[in-house]
């Protein structure tokens, strides 16, 4: 099981600190970097919600030419809100930037307000979610196919440059059971957040199930699960008040949580920083990279 980076998208960590926080993670041997995904906040959810959020893509392209190996994620892009021809665009572009280190999770989106600011219709985001993934993944085929969708269609067309991987993966966000099924049906993994690991076991068996019934091959060869789950080592002596659906306590309990989720079938466990200090994150991130990830 690996460890990843989530970029913090919270008060007082700047773009500045987030292209730090990706370069420290490649030095410390976590093995991916996500960038999280909303265009502008509306007022009602100012103080409830996260607070700064770069462009993904531009972020991500910043990072992809100041590191060499870690992988770069989107998590997640709210995909209906967003041409897919021009995203499909944009993530081409950025994989051969980063030399094939790109994975793309993808999301419905939930703040109605947002796509109401944006002039996007919140009612049918689903349908375009699942419509653009198609859009993605037949543009980035060696030779597109003409497509007929409710959204959009196009037949004859010519779309460079390809994506240096042989296979950019689509992966979904999401926890609920539908977002689940949307994983299995229309993309190559699953990157749900803050669940403990027995439910998250759970959920996997969901997964499964659901596979088995609708004949998608989800071998964990070809398919991967990765949990976003946020993270603060404290001293505090708060033992057993802390949720188990977050990584929150002092660094032997941290640690303990982490490797509860190493017996599921998980690729991955993203480390999502709620401390608003870059100093105290760095910090985090030495005290994992050095102790806990040479034990996994």
């Amino acid at each position: 099981m690996d460890l990843g980076i989530a970029l913090p998208i919270i008060a007082n960590i700047n773009i500045d600190d987030q292209l730090k926080i990706a370069i420290k993670a490649e030095q410390l041997g976590f093995n991916s970097v996500w960038a999280s995904d909303h265009i502008i906040i509306p007022q009602e959810w100012k103080g409830r919600f996260s607070d700064i959020f770069p462009d993904p893509f531009i972020i991500l392209t910043a990072i992809s030419q100041n590191t060499s190996k870690i992988t770069l994620g989107t998590s997640a892009i709210i995909l209906p809100y967003r041409n897919p021809i021009i995203v499909a665009k944009m993530l081409s572009t950025l994989d051969n930037l980063c030399q094939g280190r790109l994975i793309c999770t993808v999301a419905p989106g939930w703040m109605k307000e947002e796509f109401d600011i944006l002039g996007v219709q919140y009612e049918g985001r689903i349908k375009k979610t699942e419509e653009f993934i198609k859009i993605l993944k037949n543009l980035w085929s060696e030779n597109p196919e003409p497509f007929n969708g409710e959204f959009y269609s196009f037949q004859n067309v010519s779309f460079q440059p390809k994506p240096l991987q042989d296979k950019l993966q689509i992966w979904m966000g999401g926890n609920a059971d539908a977002a689940i099924e949307r994983a299995v049906e229309y993309a190559d993994g699953w990157q749900p957040i803050w669940f403990s690991p027995n439910e998250l076991r759970e959920k996997i068996t969901y997964l499964e199930k659901y596979a088995d019934e609708r004949k998608v091959d989800i071998n964990k060869e070809i398919y991967n699960i990765s949990l976003r789950n946020r993270i603060l080592i404290s001293d505090s002596n708060d033992n057993g008040n802390n949720p188990d659906t977050a990584l929150i306590g002092k660094k032997d309990e941290v640690f303990e949580k982490i490797i509860a989720y190493k017996d599921l079938r998980i690729k991955e466990v993203v480390l999502d920083f709620i401390s608003p200090n870059i100093d105290e994150i760095i910090d985090t991130m030495e005290i994992v990279g050095k102790e806990l990830i040479p034990e996994l």
